[in-house]
C-alpha cells in the first residue's frame, strides 16, 4: 500500500511538473479591427519545452455596427491568472474580465466603461492583485477602478481644469485600502496634490461627490505616492 501511495504521489508530482507554466495573452491582429482593436486573444503558455498557443479567444458579442467587438488594449494581474481587456466599437466601451486556466480563457463579467467615449484611443490599464485601473489621461481624464470580481470601485473624475484642478493619475494601495487620486493645477504633470479616498468594499466612489479621506500638497508626499 506504501508502494502505491509512493507511485501515485509521483505520479502527481510528474504531472504538477508537467503543468507548469507561465501564462500570457497578447491581441491578434492588433490595429485592424473597429476602431483600432484587434480581432481576438491569442493565450500562449511558455513552458521549459517551449511556446505552445494554447487558445484563440473570440468574444461572442456584436458591437452597434454589427461587427463582434474588438479588443483594444488589456492587462494581466501580477500571478498570471485573470486578464483584463477593454474592448471597443460598442457604444460605450467594455472592460470584460477572464480567468486564465491552463486550458483556456474563462469568461467571468464585463462592465460597461462610463469614462470614455467609444475608442479610448491612448488609455491604458494597470492590474493589481485583485483590481485593475483604467487611466485615460491625457486623452481623457477620467480614472476607473474595478476589482477582480468585477465591481466598480472608483470613478475618478475632473472636468478638464474647470475647476482648476486636472487629473493626471491615480493608484491604489496594495491592501486596496486607499486610492490615491493626483492632480495637477496645469494639463501637464507632475502632480501638484493628492487627494486620498478610502476604498470600501462593495461602495462605489464617485470622487466628484464624496469628500477625501484627507489631502496634501506638500511636494515630497505628492511625489511619493503620484510620480
Amino acid at each position: 500500500m506504501k508502494l502505491l501511495t509512493a507511485i501515485a504521489m509521483l505520479g502527481v508530482l510528474a504531472g504538477g511538473g508537467a503543468m507548469a507554466a507561465d501564462y500570457s495573452v497578447g491581441i491578434v491582429n492588433l490595429g485592424t479591427a473597429t476602431l483600432g482593436g484587434g480581432t481576438a486573444l491569442n493565450l500562449y503558455a511558455t513552458k521549459k519545452t517551449g511556446i505552445d498557443l494554447v487558445q484563440t479567444y473570440i468574444l461572442p458579442q456584436n458591437d452597434f455596427t454589427g461587427s463582434l467587438s474588438s479588443p483594444l488594449t488589456l492587462a494581466m494581474n501580477p500571478a498570471h491568472t485573470f486578464v483584463y481587456v477593454v474592448y471597443t466599437g460598442l457604444s460605450q466601451p467594455n472592460i470584460v474580465g477572464l480567468k486564465i486556466t491552463p486550458t483556456g480563457l474563462v469568461y467571468e463579467w464585463q462592465d460597461e466603461i462610463q469614462t470614455g467615449d467609444a475608442g479610448l484611443q491612448g488609455t491604458t490599464l494597470t492590474a493589481g492583485h485583485n483590481y485593475v485601473i483604467e487611466n485615460t489621461y491625457p486623452f481623457g481624464l477620467w480614472e476607473h477602478v474595478v476589482s477582480q470580481a468585477g465591481v466598480e470601485l472608483i470613478n475618478d473624475y475632473e472636468n478638464g481644469g474647470g475647476s482648476g484642478v486636472y487629473l493626471t493619475a491615480g493608484r491604489v494601495d496594495s491592501t486596496r485600502t486607499f486610492y490615491y487620486s493626483c492632480r495637477s493645477t496645469s494639463s501637464s504633470p507632475p502632480a501638484t496634490s493628492v487627494a486620498v479616498f478610502r476604498v470600501e468594499s462593495g461602495v462605489d466612489v464617485y470622487t466628484s461627490l464624496a469628500s477625501p479621506a484627507a489631502s496634501s500638497t506638500d511636494p515630497a508626499y505628492v511625489q511619493s505616492v503620484c510620480n
